[in-house]
């Protein structure tokens, strides 16, 4: 009998595990201490979704996930101790508990997320745990930049400490050992779990979730996929099925081609053409006679994305078979006649990438793990050792034999490679807590010493006798992002800083005759795609006018920079990603001349003028985009 002497309500304790109001206030503590550390976390932005419907949800999905388990910690620490198999299994059970469930979900969900979104400006949720298990060589290498191993002990030593308190909070303030069942916190764990197995919460836009209920998505969805298998082959990128190829003319001129694509060097990191407000350390010395591309723009913010659409001139609202059969750049080089080689710093192990590679016509590939040095797998082999492996391709090929190769650089990459001796931009750090200053001067002084290798590159091969009938076309995959939007890094929006990037061609004096180089001038300052670099490209290898003739010609939209500039400007797609990764749509726009309209995660559509708002700071209702507007309105994808 309680003190009272009043006989309590047995339904309660049958359906709540507990009477007492401080019990129940103990099983819902880690949901309180979620709300705090959001509101901490994300602070003002946070206002955007506290009042959604969602987010209410998350509340409770949050209280279903740790009721249970605190409770039956409060029942199996507070209860007596008893000897032998009853014993041990209680104690067990209070083990599995505390190392499989508290623990792992307090170093994550609390300290982890505060941690990520101090870099990333966003929780880890579905997407980013489905890709950082897929992805574990990149997690650990974005770990050394925030720490290295004391990262993993600092979070680790957090996460205990919450456990450790959590389990004292239940011992000495939760249910008692002879209270009922907990009817309710049972049925909720089970529906939360459902609910997040079949994914009806969104934690991948705005986040409209606790930061617990973000990772406990991510962990839930990864244990689906395991058990399921995934459920779009879109996932994944696979061995290529090429389309066939009618019989391809060999053009009485035909140049040499080098398409160097370095990796995410944003378009202000690097000079594209000389200039009194743009000067280049080491490429005016050797390429001075070089001429930007246009505003070269990427159609995504992702290394594979970017090049499949520069590859095959496909954009990213393509189609999964479409990407994989495409021709490729060196397909149709190999068809009229080139050698071919792909030499690359980049580890193509990395999601498979070099499956896309292994059926696209290339005599030579040579990828980082062939070229060796690979201190981190996302930096790559040093890009030395791949210029150098290039030259040694171009020495070797026949004197009146055209070649086409791809030079793909990686230490651009972050962390962001550099060497000592060449560190201007201080203070640096490639440590991203550091702050955004710091770590802009290390990606600086990793761009610098790339310009370098490039110029010491360029200079080689203008000294090789086959220069003169030599043509070198220079682009990045992507941008980066520092701070600009909210974000560190690529891969999160298609704002400018992170699809902007520089570009430009330097020839021998018979690669490009007086009319091309004319035409080329016409693209000054107007708005350029990577896809027409394929395009450019294709008509290098002389076989613009049988184009029309080409597998997937009709979705194949690029423009040959070596011819003169129509007025119409083009519609094209942009996307984080494409359908030889994963079409998600997450945030994906379309770009016409100086007008982008970015389709948001929340469902929104903003328009930027990027003549008026270079940096879209300003949005603008989505009709100032016009036909645009209407396009992706009317489901242009």
């Amino acid at each position: 009998m309680p003190p009272s002497g009043r006989t309590r309500p047995r339904w309660r304790e049958r359906a709540l595990g507990s009477d007492t109001p401080r019990a129940l206030g103990v099983l819902l503590a880690p949901t309180a201490l979620a709300f705090v550390i959001d509101v901490l976390t994300r602070g003002r932005s946070l206002a955007e979704v506290i009042g959604s419907p969602t987010y209410a949800a998350s509340v409770l999905l949050s209280a279903g996930l740790w009721a249970l388990p605190l409770w039956l910690v409060a029942r199996l620490s507070r209860a007596r101790p008893r000897p032998g198999l009853r014993g041990a299994v209680s104690r067990g059970g209070l083990s599995l508990l505390f190392l499989g469930w508290l623990m792992p979900l307090c170093i994550f969900a609390f300290a982890g997320q505060a941690l990520y979104h101090r870099v990333f400006h966003a929780y880890m949720a579905r997407d980013t745990v489905r890709f950082g298990i897929a992805q574990r060589a990149i997690v650990g290498a974005w770990f050394e930049q925030v720490g290295g191993a004391w990262s993993f002990v600092v979070l680790g030593s957090i996460g205990a400490a919450l456990a450790v308190g959590f389990v004292m909070l239940a011992k000495r303030g939760g249910p008692a050992a002879s209270r009922g069942t907990p009817i309710v916190a049972a049925l909720a764990f089970a529906l939360t779990l459902a609910l997040l197995w079949n994914d009806a919460i969104e934690t991948r836009g705005l986040q409209s979730a606790l930061p617990d209920v973000c990772f406990a998505h991510g962990a839930v969805n990864a244990a689906r996929e395991a058990l399921r298998g995934k459920q779009s082959t879109k996932r994944v990128i696979a061995m290529r099925t090429p389309a066939r190829l009618p019989a391809l003319p060999r053009a009485e001129h035909r140049p040499n081609v080098l398409l160097v694509i370095t990796e995410s060097v944003r378009a202000d990191a690097l000079c594209s053409e000389p200039r009194p407000d743009c000067r280049s350390r080491f490429l005016d010395d050797v390429a001075s006679d070089r001429v930007a591309l246009g505003k070269l723009t990427a159609l995504s913010p992702g290394t594979i994305s970017s090049c499949v659409a520069m590859w095959t001139g496909l954009g990213p609202e393509a189609d999964y078979t479409s990407v994989h059969a495409a021709p490729t750049l060196w397909e149709l080089a190999l068809a009229a006649g080139y050698r071919t080689a792909y030499v690359s710093a980049q580890n193509v192990k990395n999601s498979d990438f070099g499956a896309f590679l292994a059926r696209a016509g290339i005599d030579l590939r040579v990828s980082g793990s062939d070229l060796g040095g690979i201190a981190s797998d996302i930096v790559g082999a040093p890009d030395e050792r791949a210029t150098a492996r290039t030259l040694a391709f171009v020495r070797d090929v026949a004197q009146a034999t055209p070649w086409f190769a791809v030079t793909h650089l990686s230490n651009t990459h972050s962390p962001y490679r550099t060497v000592r001796e060449l560190e201007p931009n201080l203070p640096e750090s490639m440590v991203p807590l550091a702050g955004t200053v710091a770590l802009h001067n290390r990606y600086k002084n990793s761009v610098l010493l790339q310009e370098r290798t490039i110029a010491s590159f360029l200079g080689e091969l203008r000294a090789l006798p086959g220069w003169d009938d030599t043509v070198v076309i220079f682009v990045s995959d992507h941008g980066e992002q520092f701070g600009e939007h909210g974000g560190l890094y690529h891969l999160h929006t298609i704002y400018e800083e992170e699809i902007r990037v520089p570009g430009f061609v330097v020839a021998g004096p018979r690669a490009l005759d007086a009319a091309q180089r004319t035409a080329l001038r016409t693209f000054d300052g107007e708005r350029t795609y990577l896809v027409d670099v394929s395009a450019t490209v294709v008509d290098l290898l002389g076989l613009w006018d049988v184009r029309g003739t080409l597998p997937f010609a009709s979705r194949v939209h690029g423009r040959s920079l070596l011819r003169r500039r129509a007025p119409e400007e083009p519609v094209v797609y942009l996307s984080i990603s494409s359908a030889v990764w994963e079409a998600d749509g997450l945030c994906r726009g379309l770009m016409q001349g100086q007008h982008v309209l970015i389709e948001t995660r929340g469902g929104g559509r903003d328009c930027y003028d990027l003549a008026a708002d270079p940096g879209e700071q300003h949005k603008l209702p989505p009709a100032a985009c016009g036909a645009l507007d209407a396009s992706l309105a009317g489901g242009a994808w």
